[in-house]
């Protein structure tokens, strides 16, 4: 039951994710869809590693998987405070214009 329940979880995440990534047009919208994919997928390695028994190594890739997320999330709001420095509603298609 519990395995289902974080595998159902898990998808759900991802299919929100992908929701957002598809239908969003603001970078912030963006990004919270792309968090929210990799916390999903996240939980699908910790199922993953309770239906095999082997909890300890998913338990290790989902640590070492939210140490590279912080770093990544703190580059990418960096780069929406960029964004949002020269085009304050933060619309994906006014990136391409930040080209040098």
């Amino acid at each position: 039951m519990n395995d289902l329940l974080l595998l159902g979880l898990g998808l759900a995440l991802q299919g929100i994710g992908i929701l957002c990534l598809l239908t969003r047009r603001r970078a912030l919208k963006v990004v919270f869809g792309l968090n929210l994919m990799l916390q999903g997928a996240l939980l699908l390695i910790v199922a993953a590693g309770l239906q095999n028994g082997q909890m300890a190594m998913a338990q290790g890739m989902v640590i070492a998987a939210l140490l590279v997320e912080t770093v990544v999330m703190a580059i990418t709001l960096a780069l929406l405070l960029n964004i949002h420095r020269h085009y304050p509603e933060g619309l994906i298609d006014d990136v391409n214009r930040l080209r040098g």
